[in-house]
């Protein structure tokens, strides 16, 4: 096709597009590729619909901020990118509403994500820590680092702020995978999201006229059983929070510990210097950029991106991977750089949509990068690097597993010295 905006003749891709093997950490080699020649594309779905896809930063910034951009999935032009992703998103969490009606119920969650309220339990979080640590050095090397800590912890701390209890954290967790998995059929993902939301809706009906203090017990109480809310919203967003707020940092942890273990010059970095850690967070959020195919939109007016005209209707592809990548905003985009000033990355999104939890996410990074190389002297991955298994068909990159081994000794020595 011809781009007749940016004059250059491009073989139209089809999206979503892959990741390199060869080059698992990197984004899609197309985007840089798009960005150089037509950063303002039309792309074709798996249903042969075509939609538009921007690769440059500045222009996913604009379109995931603008007034005339929709997020609603309920739209029936909205442009999904499997069978799967439209079963899954029939039951429509805030996430999906436009303002105002989105602002006014993500308001309402608001006070459980501030900064002071996630620093306030941080103490806690750093001790669930310890306790990971203590079983998996109980259990001993090697052992899958995904199983015993990636998904431990967040679903730990999901389940305690939520108020689930997390002996069903293996339940909800494999349902959820079904559901992010691009390879899923679509019966695969209205059956894995009827179990899961009849998990959740059962949890929200335990907290009426309870009074609990967790997040869905006070939102129940406060917005539920007085006619705010619907119980069915209720189920709907609880489900929401559940997913992301175990799912995204679970894969974080997994990749950014491989990524350092791969780049042992910025891992050193931060166990010499932990005052770093903070820092290195943003940094492997902006390099990892886990979200795949999370950046869709539909536009509900016309408008114009540098010069490009976009129709009311139009389907909008804005892979915050690519901007994350754009050398004109990050120079060098493709080193690992532990010192970089990477906090204007684009991973939690832009927006009125930005992710609501990033606070707790950015929280439980730090506390892990922060300790787990200390803890566990001469960790290293117990299998060859390229038989590690990467979440190449999910929404979420990241890894199936990770088998790793350490100095068992050594870090017996330094959880007994801890606890002297």
């Amino acid at each position: 096709m011809i781009d007749m905006d940016y004059g250059a003749e491009v073989e139209q891709p089809t999206y979503p597009m892959a990741r390199d093997a060869r080059c698992p950490f990197a984004p899609p080699s197309q985007y840089r590729e798009l960005r150089e020649t037509s950063p303002i594309t039309r792309v074709r779905l798996y249903d042969g619909r075509e939609v538009w896809m921007f690769t440059r930063y500045e222009d996913i910034r604009t379109v995931l901020s603008h007034p005339a951009v929709s997020a609603e999935t309920l739209n029936p032009d909205f442009p999904f990118l499997t069978p799967g992703d439209k079963i899954s998103k029939q039951a429509q969490s805030f996430q999906r509403w436009d303002d105002p009606r989105h602002a006014t119920r993500r308001r309402m969650f608001m006070p459980h994500f501030t900064i002071k309220r996630v620093e306030a339990m941080r103490p806690r979080i750093r001790r669930m820590i310890d306790d990971i640590y203590d079983r998996m050095i109980e259990v001993g090397p090697p052992l899958d680092l995904v199983e015993h800590l990636a998904l431990a912890l967040p679903s730990s701390v999901a389940c305690e702020l939520l108020g689930v209890d997390y002996d069903n954290h293996e339940f909800f967790e494999s349902r959820f995978a079904v559901r992010l998995d691009r390879r899923a059929s679509a019966e695969q993902v209205r059956q894995a999201n009827a179990e899961v939301m009849a998990f959740v809706e059962n949890v929200v009906r335990s907290k009426y006229g309870a009074n609990l203090p967790d997040l869905i017990g006070q939102f129940v109480t406060q917005r539920v059983e007085t006619g705010e809310v619907s119980h069915e919203d209720a189920v709907t967003d609880a489900t929401l929070l559940l997913l992301a707020g175990h799912e995204t940092t679970a894969n974080m942890i997994a990749l950014g510990t491989l990524a350092l273990l791969r780049h042992p010059d910025q891992r050193d970095r931060i166990v010499a210097d932990p005052g770093l850690v903070p820092n290195a967070v943003e940094e492997l959020l902006r390099f990892l950029t886990i979200s795949q195919s999370m950046g869709v939109r539909i536009a509900k007016e016309d408008f114009e991106v540098s010069g490009q005209p976009i129709a009311a209707g139009d389907g909008l592809i804005v892979p915050v991977a690519a901007g994350n990548w754009d050398d004109s905003a990050f120079e060098c985009p493709e080193r690992l750089d532990v010192t970089r000033a990477a906090r204007g990355h684009i991973t939690f999104g832009f927006g009125p949509h930005v992710c609501l939890g990033q606070p707790l996410a950015r929280m439980e990074l730090q506390e892990v990068f922060s300790t787990l190389f200390q803890r566990f002297p001469g960790l290293r991955i117990d299998i060859p690097f390229e038989e590690v298994g990467f979440k190449f068909d999910a929404v979420f990159y990241g890894l199936y597993d990770l088998p790793v081994t350490w100095d068992a000794d050594a870090a017996l020595e330094v959880a007994n010295a801890q606890r002297r």
